[in-house]
């Protein structure tokens, strides 16, 4: 735990190996792939609707599926997993909770993304924290491989160390580099189908281009600790309605976890989503917050 600490701390990410076993994430995989292409034509739509409304998001030949685990819960024990947790408290102590999980496929031939870093520093977000950046972390992100990661496949583009940076180009207003292009120092994440990617959410990071024959299947899953407001990304909270909805802005958001799905999550999952069931059907002693 402390290497993947360290790492975290000096180069902004680690990875974690096979997380998800390799007898299993096969299978997880194909579940989550059907889910996701299923749900395609209605995600396309969404997406395009928030384009038209000036904002920029998403990348052609991408598919991808918000809360992915309300359709899904196959990986759902493996979003406890004790190195990962032990990392994410080591960083934000107990009562970490989970903030995303989402799901993107990668399909061949994919347009190269623009640089940028995760909620809450996304500048193109309704929400966000405006830079300069305070140097601490606030958030961790994730992208688990569920299916292997390598140049060829679109392994994701970091740029290390660039964690520690005061802002990102993802708001267009750094005029000394092109948001798109590549950069000097980037290099691509490469690991097994099961391993986890896990960064610092300040970390410049780009999708990459998959140049295989398959497609290049990922869940997004982010780590928040108690004390970070994620009312703002909540559908349905206040501050979503104020910022997001009422502004016609763009948002990193989620829809509630179902009642239903949040019964069979695994016990020791629970508590990492159990701020996210939807409020109308909470029994006592589950409340959102």
């Amino acid at each position: 735990m402390a290497t993947y600490k360290q790492r975290i701390e000096r180069d902004g990410f680690c990875i974690i190996e096979h997380v998800i076993p390799e007898a299993v994430v096969g299978q997880i995989c194909a579940e989550v792939a059907a889910t996701v292409e299923h749900q395609r034509q209605h995600s396309a739509a969404e997406l395009a609707a928030i384009r038209r409304r000036g904002h920029r998001i998403g990348n052609p030949g991408v598919s991808q599926l918000r809360q992915v685990i309300n359709q899904v819960q196959s990986f759902a024990p493996y979003l406890a997993d004790r190195r990962l947790l032990a990392v994410v408290e080591s960083f934000f102590s107990t009562w970490a909770r989970i903030s995303c999980t989402d799901c993107v496929v990668n399909h061949p031939g994919n347009a190269r993304g623009y640089w940028h870093a995760d909620w809450p520093y996304n500048a193109t977000n309704a929400s966000h924290i405006p830079a300069p950046y305070p140097d601490a972390v606030l958030h961790l992100s994730t992208i688990w491989m569920l299916t292997p990661f390598a140049p060829e496949t679109g392994g994701t583009f970091v740029v290390p160390g660039s964690h520690r940076w005061p802002r990102n180009p993802a708001a267009g207003d750094m005029s000394e580099m092109d948001q798109d292009a590549p950069y000097p120092t980037e290099c691509q994440v490469e690991g097994a189908a099961g391993s986890v990617l896990v960064y610092d959410s300040r970390l410049w990071h780009a999708v990459a281009s998959n140049r295989s024959a398959s497609d290049r299947v990922a869940l997004i899953v982010r780590y928040a600790p108690w004390w970070l407001n994620l009312n703002p990304t909540l559908i349905g909270r206040p501050e979503h309605e104020a910022m997001v909805v009422e502004t016609g802005g763009k948002n990193y958001e989620m829809a509630p976890i179902e009642r239903e799905v949040f019964d069979r999550l695994p016990k020791e999952v629970k508590p990492l989503y159990r701020h996210w069931v939807a409020q109308s059907a909470q029994p006592d002693g589950v409340r959102g917050h």
